[in-house]
C-alpha cells in the first residue's frame, strides 16, 4: 500500500478516441489498485470517450473489462466542458495519462496538460508525437544512425485512386530472403490492424489496416527474432533493462498472442543470446535519446539473422497491464508494481518542484503470510496463472506478505518469486524453475541493472527466487492462509481443500462437499433441478463417455445423430462440454452433424487446440483438454433461433437494447458473495454476456479488452433484476456454495426462468473477470477489498477471523451496504 502526503490530488486518465481504449482501461487497474486504498490519496479518474469528451468515472466503473461495459450508462452530469476539464486537471498535483493511441500518444492530451500548467508521467509532446507516426519516427531514428525496415506509407485516397501505381512501388519493398510484407496502421499499436501478406494479397491488409487509420505502412517483412525493451529513467539517468524475446508459434504476434497470456507466444527475458542483449539495449537507448524520450517507454524490434537491431515500433506510453513487459522487466531488476508506480509519480512531482515522496508499505501492513496457489495439471493452467497473479497482486497492493507457488504438472509445489510469477505462460515459469544456469545469467543481469539504476544487490534480485519443489504440507507450513488460484482437477473438487482442512490450513471458496459437487456439470445441475426453485430451471443434458464417442464414428451418419440428439433434448441445437473442465476448454456449439463430427474427432484425436476454420468457415480457434477427459456432457443450447443479429460497432447498452427485446435466451454471470459478518450469501446485479460467435470464447472470458460485460438492469427494471438476483442467492445455497462463486446462467425471458449452466467455485479471478465490476457496482467494493472478503471469510470458517488483523474499510457488511 502506498501512503501519500494529505491532499495529495492524483488524476489517472483513459480511453480515447483509438481502437486501443480498452487496452487503456487494462492499463488503468494496477494504478487504481495501489493508489485507491490510500488513505492519503485524493484519486479522480478521468475517462475520455470517443470524441475525446472528458467524463468523471464513478469508482464502480474504474474496473470493467471494456469501455463499453459503462461508457453509455454514465450519469451526464459526470460530463466535463472544456472549461470544467480544465479546472480538474489544473487542481492536481500529477497526471498521469494512460491514453493509448490517438490523443494520448500524439501529445495531444499532454498539450492540454502543459496548457493548464500541471505535472504529468511519461514524455512530452514533441517527443510523443514523434513516435506515434511510424514513418516519421523511422525518419528520425535514420537521422541518428539506427536503422529500421523499408517502408512505404500509403492512404487510403492514394489506393483507391491508383492501385496498381501502389503496387508497383510496394514490390520493390520484399526481399529475395522474405518475400512478404508487412501492412500496419501508420499511427497505432497493440497489433491491431496488422497483417503479413505477398503482394498479391495487398488489398485485403490495406483495407485491415485502414479500419484503424486513413494512412497505412507498409514494410518488407523482417526476418529474425522479435524483441520488446523497457527503458526507464532513474536517479541516474535513463537505462534501458533486459530485453524480452518473443518467440512466436505463428508468423504474426498479433493482440490475440499479446494480450491471451499462454496463447500465441513463449517469452524470454532477457533474450536466449548474452551478445544481443547488449546490442539491443544500446540501440533502446540510443532511439530514447533520439527522439527525447522522459520517464518509460517500450521499443520493440527485430535483431536478424547477421546480428542487425532494427527499432519498429516505439511507444511513449506503455501498455501497463498486470503482467505487462514494464512490470515484467521492471520485476527482474527489484522493482515491484508499487515500486514503478511510486518512481513515475515522483518523477513527476519533482519536476513541479515538490520534493514530496510516496511511502511504500505493501509487504507488512497486515502482518498475514498468504501462500498462493497457481498453475496446477488441468488444461486451465494458464488461466489460473492469470487469476493467481492477479489475486496476489491484488493483495500486495493491500499490505499482505504473498508468496507465489506453482503447482506442477506432477501436483508438487515451488516458491517463485514475482519476475517468475510474471512470466505469461506457466510452461515458460517451469522451465525457468528447471534451469538454475539460466537463473544465475539472469541475476547476474539483474544486479548489472540494478547498479546502473543505483540498487543494491539484494533489492535487484529480490524477485529473482526460486524454492525447492516440495509436496503441500511443506508448501503451506508457514501460510497464515492459503489461497486457491487453480481451476479445475483437484483444485476445485475439493481435493486440495479436503487436504487443506488436514493440515489446519484456512483456504478461499468453497469446502471439499460443495467443490466436489459444483466441479461436475452433471451432478451440480441434477442437485439443482432437484431443488424444484420457483423460477429456476436447468438445460436437459446427455452425458456421454470416450466409448460411445469412439462408437459414433464407427457408426457415421452424424446429421442423423444431431438429429436424434436435438429432438430427445428438445433443442435447435447442442453443447458439448467436458463434465469436468471450465474457462471454455473444450465448450463447442454444435449446430449440425457436421459440426459434431468434427469436434468428436478432434476430441478422440487428442489434439490440443481446433485452428480456426476447422470445422467450417467462420469457426474460431478452440483449445481441448488435454488428455481428453472420459466424461463428456451434451446439452440443450439456449439458442433462439428468431433473434435478430448483433448490431454493429460498440456492443454498448445503447447499441444492445434492440437485440436484447428481440432474444429470448440472455446469457448472464452472476457474482455470488459471501458476507463475513452474516454468513449471507449475496448476489450481486448479474451481468449480460454476450457471444459473438454462439459460445462463450477464452477471449471473451479473460482477454483483456475483450467481450461484453453489461450490467442487466440497464435492460431490465430493478424489481425483475432483484427476483433474478433473489434466484441464484437461492441457488447458490442449494449447491452449498461458500465464501464466492460465479454462476453461468441464461435467461429465458419468455418464461421468466434463471436456468443453470454451471457453478464456478473457484472462478477465474484474472484482471479482465467480470466478478470484480460486479462488486464494485453492487457493493462499492474494489478487486483488492473484495479479496481481502474473501480472505476473510475463510479465516472465519477455521475459527480466526476474530484474531486477524483487519484495518480494511472493506470490512463494512455486504448486507448493510446499499445495494442495487
Amino acid at each position: 500500500m502506498l501512503g501519500l502526503a494529505p491532499a495529495m490530488k492524483l488524476c489517472l486518465a483513459f480511453g480515447g478516441p483509438s481502437d486501443e481504449r480498452n487496452i487503456s482501461a487494462g492499463s488503468l487497474k494496477p494504478w487504481v489498485s495501489w493508489l485507491s486504498g490510500c488513505a492519503d490519496v485524493e484519486l479522480e479518474v478521468l475517462f475520455f470517450d470517443r470524441e475525446r469528451r472528458a467524463w468523471r468515472l464513478p469508482a464502480a466503473y474504474r474496473h470493467t473489462n471494456t469501455c463499453e461495459d459503462f461508457e453509455s450508462q454514465l450519469d451526464p452530469e459526470r460530463r466535463l466542458d472544456d472549461a470544467g476539464l480544465d479546472a480538474l486537471l489544473a487542481a492536481q498535483d500529477v497526471v498521469v495519462p494512460l491514453v493509448h493511441g490517438a490523443f494520448g500518444e500524439d501529445g495531444e492530451l499532454q498539450r492540454r496538460l502543459e496548457r493548464v500548467g500541471v505535472s504529468y508521467v511519461f514524455s512530452t509532446p514533441e517527443a510523443l508525437e514523434r513516435t506515434l507516426d511510424k514513418a516519421a519516427c523511422y525518419a528520425r531514428l535514420a537521422e541518428a544512425g539506427l536503422e529500421g525496415p523499408r517502408h512505404l506509407p500509403v492512404t487510403r485516397e492514394a489506393w483507391r485512386a491508383a492501385p496498381e501505381q501502389v503496387l508497383l512501388h510496394v514490390r520493390g519493398l520484399a526481399a529475395a530472403e522474405a518475400p512478404g510484407l508487412a501492412v500496419k496502421p501508420l499511427r497505432g499499436g497493440s497489433s491491431l490492424g496488422v497483417t503479413l501478406c505477398d503482394p498479391s494479397d495487398l488489398g485485403a491488409a490495406l483495407a485491415r489496416a485502414f479500419e484503424h487509420d486513413d494512412t497505412a505502412l507498409v514494410e518488407e517483412r523482417v526476418l529474425g527474432g522479435e524483441f520488446s525493451v523497457i527503458v526507464l529513467e532513474g536517479e541516474q539517468g535513463p537505462v534501458a533493462l533486459a530485453p524480452t524475446e518473443v518467440e512466436t508459434r505463428a508468423p504474426l504476434y498479433d493482440t490475440r498472442a499479446k494480450y491471451l497470456h499462454g496463447e500465441g507466444a513463449r517469452l524470454h527475458t532477457p533474450l536466449r543470446s548474452s551478445e544481443a542483449v547488449g546490442a539491443v539495449r544500446s540501440a533502446a537507448l540510443a532511439a530514447w535519446h533520439a527522439l527525447g524520450l522522459r520517464d518509460m517507454a517500450r521499443l520493440d524490434g527485430f535483431l536478424t539473422p547477421d546480428g542487425r537491431v532494427l527499432v519498429t515500433d516505439v511507444n511513449g506510453i506503455s501498455g501497463m497491464g498486470f503482467s505487462s513487459f514494464g512490470f515484467l522487466q521492471t520485476s527482474m531488476c527489484g522493482l515491484s508494481h508499487g515500486d514503478l508506480i511510486t518512481l513515475l509519480v515522483e518523477r513527476a512531482l519533482r519536476r513541479a518542484g515538490s520534493a514530496e515522496r510516496l511511502r511504500l508499505a505493501e509487504s507488512q501492513a497486515a502482518g498475514r503470510r498468504v501462500h498462493l496457489l497457481f498453475g496446477g495439471t488441468t488444461s486451465e493452467r494458464q488461466v489460473s496463472r492469470q487469476s493467481g497473479v492477479f489475486a496476489g497482486l491484488s493483495l500486495l497492493s493491500r499490505g499482505h506478505a504473498v508468496h507465489f507457488f506453482l503447482m506442477d504438472l506432477s501436483g508438487r509445489y515451488t516458491e517463485v518469486g514475482l519476475f517468475l510469477a510474471l512470466h505469461h505462460d506457466v510452461e515458460e515459469i517451469r522451465a525457468l524453475v528447471e534451469a538454475p544456469e539460466t537463473r544465475a545469467r539472469i541475476a547476474a543481469l539483474a544486479r548489472e541493472i540494478g547498479a546502473e539504476l543505483g540498487f543494491d544487490t539484494a533489492r535487484s534480485t529480490r524477485h529473482l527466487r526460486v524454492g525447492p519443489t516440495t509436496d503441500l504440507p511443506a508448501a503451506v507450513q508457514d501460510a497464515d492462509f492459503v489461497f486457491l488460484g487453480l481451476h479445475g482437477g483437484p483444485g476445485e473438487d475439493g481435493r486440495l481443500q479436503a487436504a487443506l482442512e488436514v493440515l489446519g490450513k484456512p483456504y478461499n471458496g468453497c469446502g471439499p462437499e460443495a467443490s466436489c459437487l459444483c466441479s461436475d456439470k452433471v451432478a451440480s445441475l441434477r442437485r439443482a433441478a432437484g431443488a424444484e426453485l420457483a423460477g429456476v430451471g436447468v438445460p436437459a443434458q446427455r452425458e456421454v463417455d470416450l466409448g460411445e464417442l469412439l462408437d459414433w464414428t464407427r457408426e457415421g451418419d452424424f446429421a442423423l445423430r444431431h438429429r436424434v440428439l436435438c429432438e430427445a433434448l428438445g433443442a435447435h441445437a447442442l453443447v458439448m462440454k467436458p463434465a469436468a473442465d471450465g474457462c471454455s476448454t473444450g465448450v463447442k456449439l454444435l449446430r449440425d452433424g457436421r459440426e459434431l463430427e468434427g469436434f468428436v474427432r478432434a476430441v478422440l484425436s487428442g489434439v490440443s487446440e481446433l485452428p480456426a476454420g476447422a470445422l467450417g468457415a467462420g469457426s474460431r480457434p478452440l483449445k481441448l483438454p488435454v488428455p481428453a477427459p472420459r466424461r463428456w456432457v451434451l446439452e440443450e443450447a439456449l439458442v433462439d433461433p428468431a433473434a435478430p443479429p448483433l448490431p454493429r460497432g460498440d456492443l454498448n447498452a445503447r447499441n444492445l437494447r434492440p437485440w436484447f427485446e428481440g432474444t429470448r435466451y440472455v446469457e448472464l454471470t452472476c457474482a455470488v458473495l459471501e458476507d463475513p459478518a452474516s454468513g449471507a450469501l449475496v448476489a450481486a446485479v448479474p451481468s449480460l454476456t454476450v457471444a459473438v460467435a454462439g459460445e462463450l470464447s477464452l477471449e471473451e472470458k479473460f482477454q483483456q479488452g475483450v467481450g461484453t460485460n453489461l450490467e442487466l438492469d440497464a435492460f431490465l427494471g430493478p424489481v425483475l433484476v432483484r427476483t433474478i438476483r433473489t434466484r441464484v442467492e437461492a441457488l447458490a445455497r442449494a449447491l452449498g456454495i461458500e465464501g464466492y462463486a460465479r454462476l453461468d446462467l441464461f435467461y429465458d425471458r419468455h418464461r421468466d426462468r434463471v436456468l443453470l449452466l454451471e457453478p464456478n467455485t473457484l472462478c477465474a479471478l484474472t484482471e479482465a473477470t467480470v466478478l470484480y465490476s460486479q462488486a464494485a457496482s453492487t457493493f462499492g467494493l474494489t478487486p483488492p477489498e473484495v479479496l481481502e472478503r474473501i480472505v476473510e471469510v475463510g479465516l472465519r470458517r477455521a475459527g480466526r477471523g476474530a484474531d486477524a488483523q483487519d484495518s480494511s474499510p472493506s470490512r463494512t457488511a455486504i448486507t448493510s451496504m446499499p445495494a442495487r
